[in-house]
């Protein structure tokens, strides 16, 4: 049988009793910052800078990487201390993206900035990137594209490039040109990540790794720390991890993926997430125009007239086509 979805009424519900328990906590709790997690331990860093090992109490949903918790110590005289999470304090947001059998699988909460890494090697999915940055804007978070690995280009590739640049650059999109292994284009990232939380996506093999260890010089001990205090002694690059930016700021590495789908997004936050169709909204002759081949369609004519990208308006449409099916 499939599972019930809960209602807008019961999850406002019950996001009220988490608020609550948070509140209503006794005096001997501490808040931190999840750091990542390992099956059923979540890591911790408290608010006087220590990792710590926590268990989940139940009921508490699912606890990610960027959530603000609260927790109580189990022992305090332990080596490595432990402690129990007790309550999950109100989100900014949640990245969300559709997972086995469509389900939704929580990446990470309260972002303010998600960047998008691309590379010349693989070739940049321009339909990966325009999801990534529907997903964005509906969080909302500020969304900017990185390609990376420009140390390939070359005459075969340098269009990829004028591409990206001529699409996003042209709408408002921040585009930013890097080489993890000749630190190009690393001083202005740094400076665009300070005093945020930043999340890296991006497909497998566009080189995030090499784009933290610049970032983080020190990326070893912190994974060092973070498998100390896991009970299971090693780290996993199979989840999201945060680390806060000598620079300032903080830093969430999520996994390589092979694709990415927002989760659930209707006909109007599909729009929303699409920046230079905004304007067009409530445009078309029929209200409930599909944006494909009805007649007076405000996006159809904008595209006709060359005001919008058609790779862009491709995109769009392929997103209302998957969110029907």
């Amino acid at each position: 049988m499939a599972k019930r979805r809960l209602t807008e009424r019961q999850i406002r519900q019950i996001s009220a009793k988490k608020t609550q328990i948070a509140s209503d906590t006794d005096t001997d709790t501490h808040n931190g910052t999840v750091l990542t997690h390992h099956g059923k331990e979540l890591i911790v860093n408290t608010e006087s800078n220590e990792t710590i090992n926590c268990q989940l109490r139940q009921n508490l949903g699912t606890i990610v990487c960027g959530d603000r918790v609260v927790f109580n110590y189990l022992d305090i005289n332990s080596e490595p201390k432990t402690a129990v999470v007790v309550a999950l304090t109100e989100r900014d947001n949640l990245l969300e993206k559709t997972g086995f059998a469509g389900k939704a699988k929580a990446v990470a909460a309260n972002i303010d900035q998600v960047i998008v890494v691309c590379s010349l090697v693989p070739r940049p999915n321009s339909y990966l990137i325009d999801r990534y940055l529907v997903a964005a804007e509906n969080l909302p978070a500020s969304p900017m594209i990185v390609i990376n690995k420009i140390d390939l280009l070359d005459d075969t590739n340098e269009h990829i490039v004028n591409d990206i640049n001529s699409i996003y650059d042209t709408i408002g999109y921040r585009v930013l040109e890097t080489s993890a292994t000749r630190n190009m284009g690393i001083d202005e990232l740094k400076s665009m990540l300070a005093d945020s939380t930043s999340i890296l996506v991006g497909l497998s093999g566009v080189g995030k790794s090499s784009l933290v260890k610049d970032l983080l010089p020190d990326i070893d001990i912190r994974i060092g720390e973070i498998s100390q205090a896991s009970s299971e002694g090693k780290h996993t690059t199979t989840v999201s991890t945060l680390y806060s930016l000598p620079s300032g700021g903080n830093l969430i590495d999520s996994p390589g993926v092979r694709d990415f789908s927002p989760v659930n997004l209707n006909k109007a936050q599909i729009m929303e997430g699409f920046i230079e169709l905004r304007p067009y909204r409530g445009k078309c002759k029929f209200a409930n125009c599909s944006h494909t081949h009805e007649p007076g369609c405000a996006i159809t004519e904008a595209l006709e007239k060359g005001e919008v990208n058609r790779q862009r308006v491709n995109s769009f449409r392929k997103m209302l086509a998957d969110a029907e099916t």
